[in-house]
């Protein structure tokens, strides 16, 4: 009797604490459903209408107000013929039944005086980063919103945009990002400049021969050239790679590293429709006798599966995270191998290959913390 009384007062004290536990509120969401007509004379009605939405609650309260004319109104749908001449950016919040207010929504309104109601005039009513100094290549977002456009632009190869909108960008050197707004003859413009500090630095390094070349499945090596497939007696062959990487600071911040592989040759045909993917591995180069790897093997930093993906450098995200890794040791050495087969077993050679004057280069792009 006395364990099923001790049962249910513990009961009771757990059911009380969790009363006792306060309920966290997700706040009420606002929407502007229209703000209409957007462009007006002074003096014409311009009618509101907003809602809101509670996930956990309900809406109990609205709150419109002008970036020039102050507080507009407490209803979530209202009209008004006294707002005054300018470009005014609406805001609309709504609250919920636990007291908290939502964030803003907006919206754009022009009002006009009656001899300019005529011609409507581009107007750039913002243009923000969210920052205008960074390192390299760290993303920036550009916001804007323009009134009275026929077209807006943004160069440095972006193009047309909306009227108001937002693009991420990431620049590796100093840049000026010009927002142009055109429409009834006119054009104007606005500008914002990313300052990129400290400065990107750019290191392009070729393997050390010494300690690149290739291996056969035999376990036979051959320093100073790289061969990669199979041969006529139907062995894997793997090339590998050393590069001596000390130049880079210790302290250094990679931004992007290029593997350029475009200096191969073919002396027996392409061997992709043979032996499948070519694939790079991080593997210390006094590690690469004994067997031949293959599907399963754990460090892939790159794939190539055509000829003509070999034809130009590409950034590999994995291979920038495992060179920063190495930057204390001095040296970063991987192997390149044809991953899915060690052979087709045809007798024939499937080969790549990369002469001693056009081994694979990585180009290192890095920045040094002020």
């Amino acid at each position: 009797m006395s364990r099923i009384l001790l049962v249910i007062a513990v009961l009771l004290l757990v059911t009380g604490c969790a009363r006792l536990i306060p309920q966290s509120n997700e706040p009420p969401e606002a929407h502007i459903s229209s703000v209409s007509p957007a462009d007006v004379t002074e003096g014409e009605i311009v009618s509101f209408s907003g809602y809101g939405t509670d996930s956990d609650g309900e809406v109990v309260a609205y709150r419109w107000r002008s970036s020039i004319d102050g507080q507009l109104s407490t209803q979530p749908s209202f009209q008004s013929s006294s707002l005054s001449v300018g470009y005014h950016i609406i805001y609309f919040a709504v609250q919920d039944d636990d007291g908290e207010w939502s964030d803003e929504a907006n919206a754009t309104l022009r009002v006009r005086t009656a001899d300019n109601a005529a011609v409507a005039e581009p107007v750039i009513n913002s243009f923000t980063a969210t920052s205008t100094r960074v390192p390299p290549r760290e993303v920036v977002t550009l916001s804007w919103n323009v009134a009275d456009a026929d077209t807006v632009s943004l160069d440095q190869g972006i193009g047309i945009v909306a009227p108001a909108g937002s693009v991420e960008v990431a620049a590796v050197e100093t840049v000026t990002y010009q927002l142009s707004a055109t429409g009834g003859g006119k054009t104007v413009t606005s500008a914002i400049t990313l300052e990129i500090d400290p400065p990107a630095q750019t290191l392009s390094i070729t393997p050390n021969i010494e300690m690149t070349g290739f291996i056969r499945s035999s376990g036979a090596v051959t320093p100073g050239e790289i061969w990669v497939g199979d041969d006529d007696a139907n062995r894997g062959v793997r090339g590998f790679l050393t590069y001596d990487i000390s130049r880079i600071p210790n302290d250094a911040v990679i931004t992007q590293v290029m593997l350029d592989l475009s200096g191969y040759e073919t002396p027996y045909g392409q061997p992709f429709e043979h032996l499948g993917c070519l694939s790079a591995f991080e593997h210390r180069y006094n590690t690469l006798h004994g067997e031949y790897l293959m599907p399963g093997i754990e460090g892939q930093i790159g794939e190539w599966c055509s000829l003509s993906e070999l034809e130009s450098a590409e950034h590999l995200p994995v291979l920038k995270e495992r060179l920063r890794d190495r930057l204390n040791t001095g040296t970063f050495q991987f192997r390149l191998q044809f991953a899915d087969m060690e052979s087709d077993g045809d007798g024939m050679r499937d080969m790549l290959r990369w002469a001693r004057q056009q081994l694979p280069r990585l180009v290192v792009e890095y920045y040094v913390p002020n």
